[in-house]
């Protein structure tokens, strides 16, 4: 009898945590927009207990909760009853699944391997930005339009300067067909110029990817991923 009074007691539709935002950009939620049996997954950079506590204070304790360790935990306030899915909030710390922090600790630890920079200083970067593993990111379109997270943006970023001086892949290629329209119109004299020009700037780049430079470039990918990570994921069920 206690529980269903305190359960009667509260709202029976969740509201959205203060500063959250929608998980890809520009979408529009359902639960925005009112539909009926809509799904709707919301980020948010503040803590697992303060987004706990939100719909705690707003629904009463969760109706199941799961706590792994201080990094890992989850749990979903039911507000209503209904079939296949309760009307209610999820929310989780520590289950994101981002790549790339182990893609620029593998970068790192090339370095340290090859002398360039100390073991000591691979592991502190990792004890200091590890949790990034496991946090969430917002996706957003790329130049091309495709839905991408913005962890993968980001470490895109500094691998293309790294990986051939400031132009990527693209640009060589738009660069190359530049050069083979020069050949054909005769202009042989400037097809070398620029031909050359692509040539000393991915040398550049390869120098770059194994100097003490190239591990500065990777902490400061890992400080902007960390501006850019959220601690809890918020799903909300109408």
């Amino acid at each position: 009898m206690a529980a269903m009074f305190i359960a009667a007691g509260y709202q029976q539709k969740p509201t959205l945590y203060p500063g959250a935002v929608p998980a890809t950009e520009g979408e529009k939620t359902g639960f925005e927009s009112g539909e009926q049996y809509s799904v709707s997954t919301y980020i948010t950079k503040d803590s697992y207990a303060d987004v706990r506590a939100y719909y705690v204070n707003e629904n009463g304790e969760p109706r199941r909760e799961d706590v792994k360790d201080e990094r890992v935990r989850s749990a979903f306030f039911s507000y209503e009853r209904r079939m296949p899915d309760d009307i209610g909030v999820s929310i989780a710390k520590g289950q994101g699944r981002s790549r790339v922090p182990s893609e620029i600790f593998n970068s790192l630890h090339g370095l340290a391997v090859q002398g360039v920079i100390p073991e000591s200083r691979v592991n502190g970067l990792i004890e200091k930005y590890g949790y990034l593993e496991y946090s969430y990111f917002l996706k957003e379109k790329d130049e091309e339009g495709e839905i991408t997270s913005a962890d993968d943006l980001i470490y895109r970023k500094y691998r293309d300067k790294l990986d051939g001086g400031e132009a990527g892949e693209q640009d060589r290629e738009e660069i190359m067909e530049r050069v083979q329209q020069l050949m054909a119109q005769g202009r042989i004299q400037e097809a070398t110029d620029l031909a050359k020009r692509m040539s000393d700037d991915a040398l550049a780049g390869a120098e770059l990817a194994i100097s003490p430079q190239a591990a500065d470039m990777w902490e400061e990918c890992l400080e902007e991923l960390a501006s850019n990570a959220y601690n809890v994921i918020i799903t909300i069920y109408l």
